[in-house]
Order: C-alpha cells, then structure tokens, then sequence
C-alpha cells in the first residue's frame, strides 16, 4: 500500500514538473513525456484536477482540452491557431481594443466572443440606471478596465445629460455619477474600489458567475422528461437492497446504465462509492477509466458493476488502481 502510494506521488509529481516546463498540454503531451499510457494519463489529470492543483481550458483541440497550472492563463494564446475563423477574428478584435461594447458588434462576433471563454470576460455595467454589456481582453488588468470606462462612459453620459450637469456644476452639487460594473468570471472574489477624477466618478467592480446569454435570443423553458422505468436499474437497486446498500443519491437511470453514489457498512464505517452499473458483455478499460475519472470529480472511490467479463488491459488496470477502483461482476 504504502508503495502504490509513493508511486501514484511520484508520477503526479513528474507530471507537475513537465507542467511547469511546457505550459498547457494534451493528455497525449504527459503521456509521452512521462512514458505512461494516454488512459493514465487521462486519469492522473483528473486526478490533478479534483485536487484543485490544475486547470482545464474550455477551449478544444479536438476532442480534448488543454490542462494547465495556476498562472499559465497566459500561455493558452499559444493554441488560439485552433479557433475557427470566426473566433480567431474576434479574439484579435478584442485583444486590440481590450474591451467592446456588446450592442455595438455584428451578431456573428457577439457569438464568437460567448464562445471565447477563456480569452472574453463578460462584464456589464449599470450607468444612469441602464445596463450596458462590454468584454473584456482576459489579459486587461482591472486598471486599465478603469481607465478605458472612465474616459468613454463619462463622455458618452455628459452628451446626454449636459444640461443637468451642467446645472450641478454651477450649483456646486457634490452628487457623483454612479457606474456599477458586474464581471462575469469563476473562482474570484468581490473587488471593490473607488476612483476619484475631477469630476467624481464612482466606478464598483464585482465578479459574479453570472451566465451571458446571447441577445436577442428568448430563454427557452425546458420541460422536465418523465423517467423512463428501466428493469436493468430496478434489477441493481433489488441486487444493492440483497447486499444492504444503501443508495444515496441516482445520478443516471437508463435502459442499460445505472449511476448512483452508493454507501455500505465496511470493517471500520460507513464507505462511500460513486457507482457505474452497466448492462454489456464485455468490460474494458476505458470504461474503468471513465468510472475513475467521474468518481475523482466527486472526490470518491470508484465501483463499476457489470455483468461482463473484464478483458485483459481492464484486469491490469484494476490491478494498478486496486485501492481507487472496484469491479463487481453480475450473474443476470
């Protein structure tokens, strides 16, 4: 046990280092640099990733993301030549002029930039009382976010408010105008700061995970699908009760897949399983994988149930994962 352990350590640790090294990668890059296969590889990032020491990207390079450290947000423009054209013009758009006034852009750079969610930060501002949408280059810091706002907005609201400035000024009114600005971004904290200008100017910065939908586009109410019964997950609920299982939460109920966090009584307490139950003839280790992968995001052992047989790279691949990953095997 203690062996398995350092092993798992080690190979984190060289994936880590290659990290710090190249920049992004592809699960294939780890693969190769630390000689181990792309199926471990796949499941060592997300290992990585569940323990919150590297990020993915939302942009593809084909089918997969790119995975990164903390602070290397910057080096994901080395990938932008895999954009589509649409993208790739709207990224450089914003990249010079760092930020664009939403109502202002042709439809098709609108959905471009949705789309750019790693290089376009959406952020709305709140100016006399109308909401106004603008993205923001993903490399602006918050000064020059501030700088650009302070020298348009106020422009814009002096043209179509002269008079009543104007009258504030010659009666020495100390009423500022207010901008409030919400930045739509994950995992930051609330940033408040004023900026004090000639004419004073009240500019309040929070970051939310608000979603943008596209303009113009009504919200569409989905209807909730009545659950299908299904006699392969009735069969695994009936087979889990004979076992004294209990099960906590259903993720997944369809004709041949049952996905359920499930609880047994262990030698010392209650253990915790994220469930994969599938009705197939043959189990291999790709779907050990993917059962690992999803258990790890839930930050739990994983346990695949099966009336399969396991092929050959499914049985190593439990023998390597023996403490992380369970098989149960079925007598339908």
């Amino acid at each position: 046990m203690p062996t398995d352990l350092e092993g798992l350590n080690r190979a984190k640790e060289r994936i880590l280092s290659t990290m710090r090294i190249r920049g992004p990668c592809l699960p294939i890059h780890i693969a190769r640099a630390v000689e181990i296969s792309p199926l471990f590889a796949s499941a060592f990032l997300s290992e990585l990733f569940a323990e919150k020491k590297i990020k993915i990207s939302n942009m593809k390079i084909g089918s997969s993301p790119l995975y990164f450290l903390p602070g290397q947000e910057e080096r994901l423009q080395n990938f932008i030549e895999y954009l589509n054209n649409r993208e790739k013009e709207a990224y450089f758009q914003l990249r010079e002029n760092k930020i664009l006034e939403d109502e202002t852009l042709e439809p098709v750079v609108r959905v471009a930039l949705r789309a750019l969610k790693d290089f376009a930060f959406p952020v709305r501002a709140r100016i006399n009382g109308e909401i106004k949408l603008f993205w923001r280059y993903f490399l602006t810091s918050e000064a020059e976010i501030k700088e650009i706002l302070q020298t348009r907005i106020p422009q814009e609201s002096i043209s179509g408010t002269a008079n009543n400035l104007q009258a504030r000024e010659e009666e020495k009114v100390e009423e500022p105008l207010k901008i409030q600005i919400t930045e739509t971004k994950e995992n930051v904290q609330a940033i408040k700061e004023e900026v004090r200008m000639e004419k004073p100017l009240k500019i309040q910065i929070t970051e939310t995970k608000e979603e943008i939908l596209p303009q113009n586009k009504p919200i569409k109410k989905l209807k909730a699908k009545k659950p299908q019964e299904s006699k392969f997950a009735n069969y695994i609920k009936e087979y889990l009760a004979a076992k004294d299982v209990e099960i906590t939460e259903t993720i997944v109920e369809k004709k041949k897949e049952y996905i359920a966090k499930i609880r047994i009584n262990a030698l010392f307490g209650k253990q915790e399983y994220y469930m994969i139950a599938k009705d197939k003839k043959a189990v291999t280790d790709s779907d050990l994988t993917l059962a690992h992968q999803k258990a790890q995001t839930e930050k739990m052992p994983s346990l695949l149930v099966s009336p399969g047989n396991l092929n050959k790279k499914a049985e190593e691949y439990l023998v390597q994962w023996k403490n992380l990953v369970k098989f149960e095997k079925l007598k339908l």
